[in-house]
């Protein structure tokens, strides 16, 4: 039976009795046709769900459960002009638990004017609708730090096998691919394919293989 969930980042894990704002409430009677009395669980985006039920427009708290992350994946992805796509492929990184993830500009990026309040909603949708214990760290960035990703996936590269390389942190390159210069700065080159993948493909592909 699917139970929904809520993130609340802030939710003190003492609290028995949890306070909504209209929104959520408005989100769970309307839209999930959530009843009084219906189980519900709530997570904080650090490893713990929260599991009570609806009460008048409250929550009560039976239990909580603490998760330990599998992977610490961080990666870089660039901004994609199309909106579907691009809220695709942060919804889905999230759904995958990846630990950190940074958004940037390629030389091949074309000029997107990013909405970071959009992003993180995208982000909180796929923590609810999947109902992981775990939010990402998200970083806008105008560039690539080198330092933190020596590894990209790119179909110059190398067949990724996990065996042998031991990644965990990649970059995923744009739609016109990486430059011979940005090449250069990467120690690491791996592939998933011998043919041209989509980002949002190449993403959520790179980030299942390593984990």
């Amino acid at each position: 039976m699917f139970t929904p969930t809520i993130f609340l980042p802030d939710i003190d894990s003492d609290e028995k009795y949890i306070t909504l704002d209209e929104s959520k409430v408005h989100h769970l009677k309307n839209v999930l046709r959530i009843k009084n009395f219906d189980c519900i669980n709530i997570s904080n985006g650090v490893g713990e769900l929260f599991q009570g039920h609806f009460v008048n427009d409250h929550v009560e708290i039976n239990s909580q459960k603490k998760y330990l992350r599998k992977n610490e994946i961080s990666i870089f992805v660039p901004y994609l002009r199309e909106k579907n796509r691009f809220r695709f492929m942060i919804e889905k990184l999230v759904e995958l638990n990846v630990y950190r993830l940074f958004i940037g500009k390629t030389q091949n990026t074309q000029n997107t004017k990013l909405d970071i309040k959009k992003i993180h909603n995208w982000a909180i949708s796929a923590v609810e609708q999947s109902g992981t214990p775990f939010f990402p760290k998200i970083e806008i960035t105008d560039s690539i730090n080198y330092t933190i990703f020596n590894s990209c996936f790119d179909i110059s590269g190398v067949t990724f096998d996990k065996k042998k390389a031991n990644v965990n942190a990649f970059a995923i390159g744009p739609e016109g691919g990486w430059t011979n210069e940005e090449l250069s700065n990467f120690q690491y080159k791996y592939k998933i394919s011998d043919f041209s993948l989509r980002t949002e493909t190449a993403a959520i592909s790179a980030v299942s293989l390593i984990m």
